[in-house]
């Protein structure tokens, strides 16, 4: 029986939270379908942020236009709920256009997509969750 003990006491607060009824979300890609949100001109295409609950996940993506694909590949750990949010990064003072989102939850069985929308522009974003 000390040895079952022992061996849950060494995982990781994350490791933990999975075998308590966690999940792991893995974010393959997003393809940008309409890429429009900055409509100034002389700027390229949107500056995309993806954001987790609300905390940074992905570093900013510069310049993405229609057609263009932002590879994430990452893993990530959530208990209950998880909200998964795209921005587009503006200058210092100006709030960052809303790119749309979604919340994920339930395991998907195997990998599947999401269409987003918003400031103009569309993506589609691939992932999966796993219980």
């Amino acid at each position: 029986m000390a040895d079952k003990e022992q061996l849950f006491t060494e995982l990781t607060p994350k490791e933990g939270a999975v075998i308590e009824g966690g999940a792991r979300l893995f974010l393959y890609k997003a393809l940008a379908l309409r890429a429009s949100s900055d409509i100034l001109p002389g700027v390229n295409g949107d500056d995309v942020v993806i954001k987790l609950n609300g905390n940074k996940i992905h570093g900013t993506v510069k310049n993405v236009k229609t057609g263009d694909v932002i590879n994430i590949n990452k893993f990530f750990d959530f208990s209950g709920t998880a909200t998964l949010d795209f921005f587009d990064a503006d200058p210092p003072g100006n709030p960052d256009d809303y790119l749309g989102g979604f919340n994920v939850k339930n395991p998907t069985n195997g990998q599947t997509s999401r269409v987003i929308s918003g400031s103009d522009s569309e993506y589609r974003v691939f992932y999966e969750v796993i219980a």
